[in-house]
């Protein structure tokens, strides 16, 4: 089995990584995620993902490294973190109601090998409709500074009301995606503890 480094703080992309039986460690990144014009919401995920792990913090012996980076697309908006609270309800008060998707780029480097393997997910999400009263009451019950598009799906009051596709794509790291990931990566590499 082997053992990835994980360019990412996020604790639910740890709590996902655990239920999967895939040993890690957390590496912090100096890569700083921003909005680039242009880019299609799977390019920009794809970016982010590539760019945390170009930046991941990790020791020499460290072969496996992995990055993941979930945008929220409504529109041809890219939502991303929200820097303030006033852009939280900005963004809920878009989505209420609203079919929009989740995508998130995953990208995993082989740097012993110099070899990189890349996935993106997409999920459609239906928000509930939701009052002004529900958005505030939401944003005061969770965290929406850590998450795109300013809520968790699995978090909080529960206020998405349908999806179509991958659950744990929408909480951040599409386990499904990944498998497929790691068994093009076995096919191409023998896999380690290093």
């Amino acid at each position: 089995m082997l053992l990835l480094y994980i360019a990412s703080q996020s604790s639910r992309r740890k709590q996902l990584l655990k239920k999967m039986g895939i040993p890690f460690i957390v590496s912090s990144s100096n890569y700083h995620e921003r909005r680039i014009p242009g880019l299609s919401p799977e390019e920009l995920a794809l970016k982010h993902a590539r760019g945390k792990v170009r930046k991941a913090v990790t020791p020499k012996k460290a072969r496996w490294v992995l990055g993941a980076d979930t945008v929220v697309s409504y529109r041809n908006q890219i939502l991303g973190k929200p820097k303030t609270r006033q852009e939280a309800v900005r963004m809920l008060k878009m989505l209420r109601g609203k079919w929009h998707k989740v995508i998130t780029g995953l990208f995993l480097y082989d740097r012993k090998k110099k070899v990189c393997f890349e996935d993106c997910a997409m999920t459609h999400v239906r928000m509930k409709k939701l009052t002004d009263v529900q958005v505030k009451g939401y944003l005061n019950a969770i965290n929406p500074f850590d998450k795109a598009g300013s809520y968790g799906i699995q978090e909080g009051p529960r206020i998405v009301k349908k999806i179509l596709g991958s659950y744990t794509n929408v909480i951040g790291l599409p386990v499904e995606a990944l498998r497929r990931l790691l068994r093009k990566a076995a096919g191409k590499s023998k896999f380690s503890r290093e």
